[in-house]
């Protein structure tokens, strides 16, 4: 595969990664409200069984999808400054973790779609609620490696070692944002209302938005940062 291909493929698995990611996550209706009874998730689990298993296994791939992407970020990211070695590396790391974090996130309510499955069912309504919760907690993991990874990309982007210097400046934002969708995620046990969703789901949209035109502005063309360092040689 020459170079030119390879980019694009690279370029292209941040779409790949938006487009599974919103599938998994609206495949089925949204979890019941945390401070609802156990009762309550075991049957949302149990009635919407097959398209939570599809739901959780796009999301897996989405997750391997953003693996992919990182990497190719990180090959944009190519000059011999220290500096730019360095964000690189942050950019790859922090994104490699939130691919992790997701993965892992999805894992509570595969367990309670496998569980459902099997013969008897889910009784155990302690084990229900914990599941449950673990799912939505999970998350604040999540968000705190995107706090990690759109900083590093926003630096990237602002010391033009990647392309677009204003997705920069969204992507910082929606860092501040994912940093305090970690105090939400990890606080409130019981339904806290609309105003503090929104934070949660402002936070994972945007995330998917920075990803989403980092992937567009990225596709295809050579490389800024070797375009540089051969006008310099």
């Amino acid at each position: 595969m020459n170079e030119r291909v390879w980019g694009r493929v690279g370029a292209l698995s941040g779409l790949v990664f938006v487009v599974l990611s919103l599938l998994g996550a609206f495949l089925y209706p949204e979890q019941p409200r945390s401070d609802s009874p156990a009762a309550v998730t075991a049957a949302w689990v149990h009635n919407h069984r097959v398209a939570l298993q599809a739901g959780m296994i796009i999301s897996l791939f989405a997750a391997g999808a953003l693996v992919w992407f990182v990497g190719y970020l990180r090959t944009r990211i190519g000059d011999e400054r220290d500096r730019a070695v360095k964000v690189g590396a942050t950019v790859l790391s922090g994104g490699i973790a939130v691919a992790i974090m997701s993965a892992l996130a999805v894992m509570p309510t595969a367990i309670l779609a496998f569980m459902d499955a099997q013969p008897g069912g889910i009784h155990d309504a302690v084990l229900v609620r914990m599941l449950g919760d673990l799912n939505t907690v999970f998350f604040s993991a999540v968000s705190v490696m995107s706090v990690v990874f759109l900083a590093a990309l926003g630096a990237a982007m602002l010391d033009r070692q990647l392309p677009a210097p204003w997705l920069g400046w969204l992507s910082l934002v929606f860092g501040v944002v994912n940093g305090v969708a970690v105090w939400v995620e990890i606080t409130f046990s019981s339904y806290h209302g609309k105003v503090w969703n929104t934070i949660g789901w402002g936070a994972y949209i945007g995330f998917l938005a920075v990803i989403l035109l980092s992937s567009l502005t990225t596709m295809g063309g050579r490389l800024e940062t070797r375009a540089r360092s051969l006008a310099v040689s």
